[in-house]
């Protein structure tokens, strides 16, 4: 395979060279898997409340969870666009 130019280790080689982007990577995932999971599936808990006090408390928990999703979103994609931005500077010097 690695005639053709196919190489079964650039995965491995890849993460050892960016273990760094880990984390962000992985936050980026899981704050994705949450606002899909919370579109699906978020309303349907909401309408299930049995008391207004109960469906409130779920809103203002919901709200956090979203505040708290975008800010760590926004660290994250901040990180691996530094991250981007200057390994690309760094190939162009």
């Amino acid at each position: 395979m690695a005639l053709m130019g196919i190489d079964k280790a650039q995965p491995a080689h890849w993460l050892k060279d960016n273990q760094g982007a880990l984390p962000s990577i992985i936050a980026v995932i899981g704050v994705t898997l949450f606002w899909v999971v919370g579109a699906i599936g978020g309303i349907r808990f909401l309408a299930d409340a049995s008391s207004p006090m109960a469906m409130l408390t779920g809103l203002y928990i919901g709200l956090a969870a979203v505040a708290v999703s975008i800010i760590i979103a926004t660290l994250a994609v901040n990180d691996l666009t530094r991250r981007y931005a200057r390994a690309r500077n760094r190939r162009q010097r």
